[in-house]
């Protein structure tokens, strides 16, 4: 029994977990149903495949080739040593005009100046700076987000604003009617509250298509259907410090950190290369030239050494490639300040939005209080027979007017907080 409440208990804690929607859930799932999402999964890919090439090129260099060639002249003795070697009993035939070759190279690096390590700090600049830049686009979403969260909840507010409207006006309708039998009252003023009563009506039919509206955008973004679930409006505490840690810094950070690994590719492509190699070939010639002058076998050749070369061309714009990572440097940091002061500026008017706004609800209550009351007394002529149905209606929409004013700035509010949230990544 006491297993089954738990059960129960758990079963009804989950429901309404999942009957309820944050805006930052809603947040994570944008990002996570966004198909930008798969381009992380895509940089690491690319990333993996050039790491493991760089790999590679501290791997033994394989060459395998074949040739044939024939030429006009060859290395040969003059015809006296011919004829002097003949009386020997040695033939001197020469080298063949015809040579074939079939050669197998090896080569491995023993120092390359650190050109593959460059190359491989380059490539994770590279990969930080497309994953920051993906990260930038993809908070681009919160802000959308937002306006279709926020325009779902401000619909909703204004829907019940507008059943109470209705409420009060069809309670009215009621009492005319009655003196309308009694004959106190015209049907021309039943006429006239009935047309207000439709107007309304229209309102928020208007209302309830907007929300629909909002509502499917945010399922289309978010992936999910939302259904009858609450959507749970966020509290109204602003950021704790305003500190700016927005995505667009670390792109920022990364491009810097690239131009720093181009800088040691730069540098590194100066230096000189040594490796070891190895050479074997079978044909004809061979490396005994002597021998094959006399007889022209094939045979099998084998080299063995080590070797160092270094590009001086690399030196010629060397300096030029340099002074072009600093300029580009300084531009990441121009970036960088002009960034942080769009950025302060945008959240000091957001501030200054939301002061305003605390200001304005502070005095909604006391406006719609007040308009109540004026409402209040012209339905309380109309029960006791003093008909003015124009004034009642103008005193329903002004008390109506001042409770839609008041829920638009309470939804502002709260979305002007989100903003600035939004403006400095808090």
């Amino acid at each position: 029994m006491k297993r089954t409440a738990i059960l129960t208990l758990s079963a009804l804690i989950l429901l309404g977990a999942n009957a309820q929607l944050t805006i930052e859930r809603c947040q994570e799932l944008a990002r996570a149903n966004y198909p930008l999402i798969r381009q992380y999964e895509l940089i690491k890919q690319s990333s993996n495949y050039t790491l493991d090439n760089l790999k590679h090129t501290w791997l033994p260099q394989v060459n395998l080739s074949a040739q044939a060639t024939y030429q006009n002249e060859t290395p040969s003795f003059p015809d006296q040593m011919k004829a002097m070697l003949a009386t020997s009993g040695l033939e001197m035939k020469g080298l063949a005009k015809d040579q074939y070759r079939v050669q197998v190279d090896v080569n491995q690096k023993i120092y390359d100046g650190g050109k593959a390590s460059s190359e491989r700090a380059l490539t994770e600049a590279q990969d930080l700076e497309q994953k920051a830049q993906t990260d930038v686009d993809l908070y681009g979403l919160n802000k959308r987000v937002n306006d279709l969260f926020f325009g779902v909840l401000l619909m909703d507010d204004r829907i019940k604003q507008t059943d109470m409207t209705l409420e009060m006006l069809n309670g009215n309708l009621e009492k005319l009617q009655s003196h309308v039998r009694n004959g106190v009252a015209t049907t021309a003023d039943e006429s006239m509250l009935r047309a207000e009563i439709m107007t309304v009506e229209q309102g928020k039919t208007t209302m309830m298509w907007n929300r629909e509206a909002y509502k499917h955008m945010l399922e289309l973004l978010i992936g999910e259907q939302v259904g009858k679930r609450h959507l749970v409006r966020p509290s109204t505490s602003e950021p704790g410090n305003g500190q700016i840690n927005r995505p667009e810094l670390r792109l920022i950070d990364a491009k810097i950190g690239t131009i720093n690994a181009r800088e040691k590719a730069i540098n590194a492509s100066v230096r000189p290369v040594i490796s070891a190699f190895g050479q074997a070939f079978y044909g004809y010639p061979g490396y005994n030239t002597f021998e094959n002058m006399t007889s022209r076998k094939w045979s099998l050749n084998a080299m063995v050494g080590v070797r160092a070369t270094w590009s001086l061309s690399s030196l010629y714009d060397r300096k030029n490639n340099l002074s072009k990572l600093t300029t580009a440097r300084h531009q990441a940091q121009l970036q960088r300040d002009v960034f942080m002061l769009n950025t302060q500026l945008e959240a000091s008017h957001e501030h200054d939005e939301i002061s305003r706004l605390r200001e304005l609800i502070a005095s909604d209550a006391t406006i719609v209080n007040l308009r109540r009351d004026v409402r209040l007394a012209e339905e309380s002529k109309l029960r006791n027979g003093v008909i003015d149905i124009h004034r009642l209606v103008e005193r329903i929409t002004d008390e109506n007017t001042a409770a839609q004013s008041q829920i638009i700035h309470n939804i502002e509010l709260l979305k002007t907080i989100y903003d600035l949230k939004n403006t400095i990544n808090q």
